[in-house]
C-alpha cells in the first residue's frame, strides 16, 4: 500500500550513518528534521549533506528542516546534577550560579515570576507554584514528588515574558547554511507575526529562500493564529510545549482548528510529538499511538513527526514504517468530500474543475499530473485531500524539495528541454517517454497551454487515457 501522508523524521545518534538513512528513506521518511537543540552546527551540516547525497542517489525527494531552538529557558542545577523533590518541598529559581536544590535560569524569568504563579519544567512533568521572590531569586513548592533534571526545558503559562524570538545560536546554525542544504526552517516558540519577520529579515541577510514553518506552542501563537498562518509557509502542532502552554485537555481541539485553518489557507501542516513514543524502547507501538497516528490523518495533516524515536530510539526504521503503515490504511477512509471544501478561500478555477471532475469520476481516475513552476498549482490540488497520488513536474530544485512536506504529492524534477510542449498530445508523448504514465491508465493533468513560456500559468485541465 502507497502512502499519500508525508513523515518528517528528525535525525540524530540513532540515525546519522548514510546506512540507517537509506533505510529511512525507503521506509518512507519524506522530510529530514534537525533539531538544533542538540548537535553543533557542523554535526548537523554534515548530515545534512550525508542526508541529502542518500537521497540524490535513490533518486527520491527528501526536503530538510532546520529546526531553530528559539526562545527557550533550560534549567541548569548545580554541578549538572538531579536532585529529588517531594509534593510540598521548597527549591529555588535563580538568575546566580546554581547551589543545591536551586535552579538557574534567565534574569529576566526570574524578574517575570510572581508570587502565585505556576510553572512546570521537563515538559509538564515537574510542577511548581512560586511562594515567594526577592531580586535574584523564586522560591517555588513542588506540586507532586519530583526529580529535577539539569537542562530541561521550564514553561511559564499564561506568563508573558520579553525574550527574543532568536537567539545566538539560531543565527550561527543559519550563517552556515544555502539554499542547497534547508529547505524549510521551524520557527520555535512563535507569537506572532513580528517574529516571522525578524527570521525572515535574518533570511535574507544570508540570501537564503527557504520557507518558514512556524509552530505553534503557546497561548499567543493560538490567539494570532490566522495571521501567523497567512505569513508563515507552513505549520506545526507541536503539542509537546502547547499541551504544557495551555490546558492539556483542549490539545485535540486545537490540533483539529489549526489542521483545518492550515487547510482551508494551502498551508503545509505537521502534526509533531509523542506519536509513537512507547517505540523509542519498544518494538510496537501502543493501541493509543496507532489511534493518535490515524486520528491526525483524519484531521487532515499533511504530515506526521518522528522526534526521539528517531533520534535515540532502538526502531527508528520500525516507526517510519509504523507511520506509513498507518497512513497507507487509513487514509482511504479520510479523503475529505470535495462539496465539504467548495467554500475554500484562494483556489484557482482549474484546481476546483480538476477535484469536480474526480469527485465526479470517483474511481475512475488513476493519478493526476501536475505541472508546475513555484509547487503553488500542486498545494492547492492537495488541499481537496485526494485518495489518488498527484506527480507533480516541475523544472524548480526549491520547488521540488519543498513539495515533498504536501499531502499526496510526488514532486519529480525534470528539465525544461525534457518537457516542452504546445499541445495535449506532446504532453501526453512527454510523460510516456519519461516514464510519468502507464499504458491503461486515465490520468488527470493540469498544465499550462496558452504560454510558450517556463512558468506559465495553469489554464488547461486535460483527461486522458494512455495508449
Amino acid at each position: 500500500m502507497t502512502k499519500l501522508t508525508k513523515i518528517v523524521a528528525t535525525l540524530g545518534p540513532a540515525t546519522e550513518t548514510a546506512e540507517v538513512m537509506e533505510k529511512l528513506i525507503n521506509a518512507g521518511m519524506d522530510v529530514a528534521r534537525f533539531n538544533t537543540k542538540h548537535g553543533t552546527p557542523e554535526w548537523h551540516l554534515e548530515r545534512i549533506h550525508r542526508v541529502k547525497a542518500v537521497a540524490k542517489k535513490l533518486g527520491k525527494s527528501v526536503a530538510v528542516l532546520l529546526d531553530l531552538q528559539g526562545p527557550e529557558i533550560r534549567i541548569n542545577t548545580k554541578d549538572g546534577a538531579s536532585f529529588d523533590l517531594k509534593a510540598g518541598d521548597t527549591a529555588k529559581f535563580v538568575s546566580t550560579p546554581a547551589g543545591d536544590r536551586e535552579m538557574n535560569i534567565p534574569a529576566n524569568v526570574i524578574e517575570a515570576l510572581q508570587i502565585g504563579d505556576t510553572v512546570s519544567t521537563d515538559d509538564g512533568a515537574c510542577e511548581y507554584k512560586v511562594i515567594e521572590k526577592d531580586e535574584t531569586s523564586a522560591t517555588v513548592q513542588s506540586v507532586v514528588d519530583i526529580t529535577v533534571k539539569h537542562r530541561k526545558t521550564m514553561n511559564t503559562p499564561g506568563i508573558v515574558i520579553d525574550m527574543p524570538s532568536l537567539i545566538e545560536n539560531d543565527l550561527i546554525q543559519l550563517d552556515n547554511m544555502t539554499d542547497d542544504d534547508i529547505d524549510f526552517v521551524g520557527l520555535s516558540f512563535v507569537r506572532d507575526t513580528k517574529d516571522i519577520a525578524i527570521l525572515r529579515d535574518e533570511l535574507k541577510k544570508r540570501n537564503l529562500h527557504t520557507d518558514i514553518v512556524a509552530k505553534i506552542e503557546n497561548q499567543s501563537a493560538l490567539d494570532n493564529l490566522d495571521e501567523i498562518i497567512e505569513a508563515s509557509d507552513a505549520v506545526m502542532v507541536a503539542r509537546g510545549d502547547l499541551a504544557v502552554e495551555v490546558p492539556f485537555e483542549g490539545l485535540a481541539h486545537y490540533q483539529k482548528m489549526i489542521i483545518e485553518k492550515c487547510r482551508t489557507a494551502g498551508k503545509p501542516v505537521i502534526t509533531a510529538t509523542q506519536m509513537l513514543k512507547s517505540m523509542t524502547s519498544d518494538p510496537r507501538p501502543t493501541r493509543a499511538e496507532v489511534s493518535d497516528v490515524a486520528n491526525a490523518i483524519y484531521d487532515g495533516t499533511d504530515a506526521v513527526m518522528l522526534s526521539e524515536e528517531t533520534t535515540i530510539g532502538k526502531y527508528p526504521v520500525e516507526c517510519v514504517e509504523t507511520q506509513a503503515r498507518i497512513a497507507a490504511y487509513n487514509e482511504p477512509f479520510s479523503a475529505s468530500d470535495l462539496w465539504d471544501w467548495a467554500d475554500l478561500g484562494d483556489t484557482s478555477a482549474i484546481t476546483f474543475a480538476a477535484f469536480s471532475l474526480l469527485d465526479f469520476s470517483k474511481k475512475d481516475i488513476d493519478l493526476v499530473v501536475c505541472f508546475t513552476a513555484s509547487g503553488a498549482t500542486a498545494r492547492q490540488l492537495s488541499r481537496f485531500r485526494p485518495d489518488i497520488k498527484i506527480k507533480a513536474l516541475t523544472y524548480n530544485r526549491s520547488a521540488y524539495n519543498k513539495l515533498s512536506l504536501v499531502y499526496g504529492v510526488e514532486p519529480v524534477l525534470v528539465t525544461d528541454e525534457t518537457f516542452i510542449y504546445s499541445s495535449e498530445l506532446d504532453i501526453v508523448n512527454n510523460l510516456k517517454a519519461n516514464k510519468i504514465v502507464e499504458v491503461g491508465q486515465k490520468v488527470l493533468i493540469t498544465a499550462g497551454l496558452s504560454e510558450k513560456v517556463a512558468g506559465r500559468k495553469t489554464d488547461s485541465l486535460l483527461l486522458v487515457e494512455i495508449k
